[in-house]
């Protein structure tokens, strides 16, 4: 059974948010027990996600009336973030529950994007009210020919693993990686950029790093694993288009998908991307593969 397990490192230092964050992964955890794991009592997993959003949407009230009360700089972008959720996210996944008549799919759908947008946006913003965020850059060698967009991806990597984060060079599709899953996000600019994102990495690993960023204990692949990832990416986009200098909403995921390792290879092979980072965690390693152009990513569509 997935478990989720509250890790101090969540806690900002503010009792009124950080027990607010504690009641909603407790929700979440909730709604798994209820309805993912036992498959049973669909009422009681209805009414957990209503609750689940009435309760987010209370917290994030008193969240920026703290905000407001410290006189938080960074006030109005926080807000934002809060928004997005309130007005957009919540409401398309609310659609598609009920479109779906409440499926396994959906609920994991939406178990995946709370759990993940909750945990990077309490690592990499809540975290920045007290000024517990390292805004500094990452404490790992930086080689002179290391690009920008290397050196502003490893720091809020490590913020989201928390734990440390070891750059070992490029990647090549010879590396090898133990039971290799490739996963590629597409992200597209208002202006037209495109943004390709291919994470490589074992099957375990990903489990475990899954579990490292969201407090949990995965022991397969699922819908859980998959939405929250996005929700990860979409937050390390984010800080490295801010470090970047550019709009932390520049870019917005257009499709995802996992991509077998084959035909990764093949594509990697016919046009190798602009950046190909390699990263040992623990004793495993994996990649994240970049590239951004205005007309074509690396696969040459």
């Amino acid at each position: 059974m997935q478990q989720i397990q509250w890790r101090d490192r969540f806690n900002i230092g503010v009792e009124l948010i950080d027990h607010a964050h504690r009641q909603l992964f407790s929700i979440v955890q909730k709604i798994m027990d209820l309805y993912v794991e036992r498959h049973e009592d669909k009422f009681a997993c209805v009414e957990g996600i209503k609750y689940f959003k009435a309760y987010a949407l209370q917290h994030f009230a008193e969240e920026e009336a703290y905000m407001r009360e410290i006189g938080y700089p960074d006030y109005l972008v926080h807000k934002k973030a809060h928004d997005k959720m309130r007005y957009e996210t919540l409401p398309e996944l609310e659609r598609l529950l009920y479109d779906s008549d409440f499926s396994t799919e959906m609920v994991q759908r939406f178990i995946g994007v709370c759990t993940g947008w909750l945990t990077g946006h309490i690592l990499m913003e809540d975290q920045a009210i007290i000024g517990g965020r390292n805004n500094k850059s990452a404490s790992i060698p930086l080689d002179d020919g290391l690009s920008a967009i290397q050196a502003v991806i490893i720091s809020p990597l490590q913020e989201l693993l928390g734990c440390q984060l070891q750059f070992i060079g490029s990647y090549s599709t010879k590396d090898l990686i133990l039971n290799e899953q490739d996963y590629e996000l597409i992200y597209r600019s208002q202006e037209g950029d495109r943004l390709q994102v291919v994470l490589a990495i074992g099957q375990q690993t990903l489990l475990y790093v899954a579990g490292l960023m969201l407090g949990m204990n995965f022991y397969e692949k699922n819908d859980i694993v998959r939405f929250a990832i996005q929700e990860m990416a979409q937050n390390l986009i984010q800080r490295a288009s801010v470090g970047l200098g550019q709009h932390p909403d520049k870019f917005h995921l257009e499709s995802s998908r996992f991509l077998e390792h084959e035909e990764f290879a093949k594509l990697f092979q016919e046009r190798a991307p602009q950046h190909s980072l390699l990263f040992r965690v623990e004793h495993e390693i994996f990649a994240l593969c970049i590239n951004l152009n205005a007309t074509s990513d690396f696969s040459g569509s």
